[in-house]
């Protein structure tokens, strides 16, 4: 039986037994909510970009007037929900190690997910700031601004949600 930070990522699972809950992190719920993110917001883009011939990466109309509260908004969101998917499946059985019925996990849940989304948020901001310094005239037409945000939103989610999965699996 796995233990540690990692427990099941890469064992290979027996035929009749509940995977262990970071095989499942990685491999179903990471890849799902990315998937879900980029149908979320390539849409939401593509709604605010689609009509223009130039986007700039910064400034009051540029990417990062989507990208500076999605960032903040998709951490705390997909963070929180890891844990629940995590806490679901293990009440059910359906992942290793099972959860007693009377864990305590939603105080955690909420606390995690607003230092993920506190962090992700101040990262962006900083990360804003320098490419403004950096690339202050660089712009994107309107399917680069999907692409990049539709990529940017599926790599964060598939790494929080992944990530918050398996501390669901901790708890």
């Amino acid at each position: 039986m796995p233990t540690g930070p990692n427990e099941g990522t890469n064992v290979a699972r027996s035929a009749g037994s509940p995977p262990p809950i970071g095989w499942l992190a990685w491999r179903v719920f990471a890849p799902l909510d990315a998937v879900i993110n980029v149908a979320i917001n390539a849409p939401i883009a593509w709604w605010l970009f689609g009509g223009r011939d130039e986007i700039p990466l910064t400034g009051p109309f540029g990417l990062m007037m989507m990208l500076l509260p999605m960032t903040a908004i998709l951490a705390t969101a997909t963070t929180l929900f890891g844990f629940w998917n995590a806490v679901r499946e293990r009440r059910a059985g359906r992942a290793m190690p099972v959860l007693a019925r009377d864990a305590r996990w939603v105080a955690r849940a909420c606390a995690e997910a607003l230092a993920a989304g506190a962090s992700a948020g101040i990262v962006a901001v900083v990360a804003a700031w320098v490419l403004g310094r950096v690339a202050p005239d660089l712009c994107v037409g309107p399917v680069g601004s999907v692409l990049a945000i539709s990529g940017y939103a599926a790599v964060l989610a598939f790494w929080l949600h992944g990530r918050a999965v398996e501390r669901g699996g901790r708890l």
